[in-house]
């Protein structure tokens, strides 16, 4: 369904913009593509957190974790289905074990933060083979960015109460874990550099 309205809305562009160079169209394509995805999946968690009543919290994770996984990277799901999937699973997991857990702040803080440092000065960016990361300029700029984003979010949890606070600790744990090698491996997946360099 995405393939067709991705190649109908990208002949539109083309028809109404002679100058767009042809070579670039599976690329300009492929972005419409992944746009459309973007839109359905974020769309679908939004109603459905409208209905719960819990809407602020989850829109609080979706652009927790979606900083993260700009700066940071981290594993993708396969397929658009598995993407809507996992993510769904991660935004309203993180938002329920926010409210459910009784961790004192100050254990998961102690516990979080070195792990989520540890593996982001390690691994960031955790690129995919169809989203690499090849420039070492921009690898250094994102892992800046990285490590710049973890500390305000640590300070932000620090200074919050629950459930905001637990919010922030549990998406930057959960976006720590997905750029782990074991991960990696378990799903079968490669970093985009490991790639590159076969």
């Amino acid at each position: 369904m995405f393939d067709k309205i991705s190649r109908y809305i990208t002949n539109i562009i083309y028809e109404t913009l002679p100058n767009v160079n042809p070579e670039r169209r599976e690329i300009v394509e492929y972005g419409v593509y992944m746009t459309l995805s973007e839109i359905v999946k974020i769309g679908l968690i939004v109603i459905v957190a409208a209905l719960l009543n819990i809407l602020p919290y989850v829109l609080g994770v979706i652009v927790i974790y979606g900083l993260q996984r700009t700066f940071l990277g981290g594993l993708h799901a396969k397929t658009h289905l598995g993407c809507i999937i996992t993510h769904s699973c991660i935004v309203f997991g993180i938002v329920a074990l926010s409210f459910i857990s009784s961790i004192d702040k100050i254990y998961l803080l102690v516990l979080i933060i070195p792990f989520s440092y540890i593996i982001a000065y390690k691994y960031a960016p955790a690129d995919m083979p169809q989203k690499p990361v090849n420039s070492k300029k921009q690898r250094k700029q994102l892992r800046i960015g990285g490590f710049v984003l973890l500390t305000v979010l640590f300070a932000g949890a620090y200074f919050l109460d629950k459930p905001w606070s637990n919010i922030i600790l549990f998406t930057c744990l959960v976006q720590a874990v997905l750029m782990t090698p074991l991960l990696y491996k378990i799903t079968r997946s490669k970093y985009g550099r490991e790639e590159a360099s076969v």
